[in-house]
């Protein structure tokens, strides 16, 4: 019988679960997968491919919009890819690929023009030769030790508050942000909200510089995982503003006690990072993670793509 390779239906969640459980070696979290492809406010297609009633391959879609200047359109994260271990003694030696390729069809269809990931370095190699991804950079990932102090601007009247959730403020901020320059994943209050707000067992502490009439300039989500304060994301509408270190410092003295170190994923070629690792003495950190990006239609070129693309941390779903 061959293997049918289509759309990923609600029904097949069962059969998911234990391909990834086969795959990876220890079962998935139903909860977790409802949050992240069922509950998520945009929507991309995930892919399966089915052999005798067990899944033998996924290509899961997480659903985005691209912002920046000039660009609102839908986008997709790729998430859980995998194969069964046993397909290839199955003969079916090709699944990967044809899955990555359906996975490429439908989407592109449905308008997205590309979607990114951030494997490590082993199914980085794989990805560019099966799928044809191009890598851009090791992504840029940046640490500070918070046993030095981070200070706030000088005669700085804004206040760092935390949030429980989002709202119509957050999204003043995030009109900003959706206007720079280059492109970047939704930052709306609602897509946050979701991202941030809803995730099974995992806790995300989210803050606001505040001006003095009240409105969000810069924002910080953090999760704190063993002795990293990781800066989930990390935004300002003036980069090179005041409201960046005062937020810093507000965090910092918030996680101090709990965390050793401030800890951020973004682009090594940018304002920000050239602010973090420069004035405001953050260092480089070690990851073998690189950001990849794959074109779905002709005249898409996904390098340039990448290099316009402002990520962070939240762009990967395993933080």
């Amino acid at each position: 019988m061959a293997v049918e390779v289509r759309p990923a239906e609600a029904s097949d969640r069962p059969l998911l679960l234990a391909l990834s459980e086969a795959a990876f070696g220890s079962p998935a979290s139903p909860a977790e997968w409802a949050w992240k492809y069922d509950a998520n406010p945009h929507r991309a297609a995930s892919v399966i491919a089915v052999d005798g009633g067990r899944a033998v391959g996924f290509f899961g879609a997480l659903g985005t919009r691209y912002r920046g200047a000039g660009r609102d359109v839908p986008g997709a994260v790729t998430a859980d890819v995998m194969t069964h271990p046993d397909a290839r003694r199955l003969g079916h030696r090709n699944v990967f690929s044809d899955v990555g390729r359906a996975y490429v069809t439908i989407n592109a269809r449905a308008g997205i023009p590309l979607d990114f990931g951030f494997p490590n370095e082993r199914a980085r190699r794989a990805e560019e030769r099966l799928l044809g991804v191009k890598t851009i950079e090791p992504a840029g990932q940046l640490a500070r030790a918070l046993e030095r102090p981070l200070r706030r601007t000088r005669l700085s009247f804004r206040r760092v508050q935390r949030c429980a959730a989002l709202g119509a403020a957050h999204d003043r901020l995030a009109e900003a942000l959706h206007a720079a320059p280059g492109w970047r994943t939704d930052r709306s209050a609602a897509a946050l909200n979701w991202r941030l707000g809803a995730r099974p067992g995992v806790a995300y502490e989210l803050f606001h510089a505040v001006g003095l009439a009240g409105r969000p300039r810069a924002f910080a989500a953090v999760r704190v995982v063993g002795d990293r304060a990781l800066l989930v994301d990390l935004q300002a509408e003036d980069v090179d503003g005041g409201a960046l270190p005062d937020l810093l410092a507000g965090v910092a003295a918030e996680v101090t006690g709990r965390a050793r170190v401030l800890e951020v994923r973004l682009p090594r070629h940018g304002a920000l990072h050239a602010r973090l690792a420069g004035e405001l003495g953050f260092g480089e950190a070690v990851t073998d993670t690189h950001l990849v990006v794959r074109a779905f239609r002709n005249d898409v070129d996904p390098v340039a793509e990448g290099a316009a693309f402002d990520y962070r941390f939240l762009d990967h779903d395993i933080f």
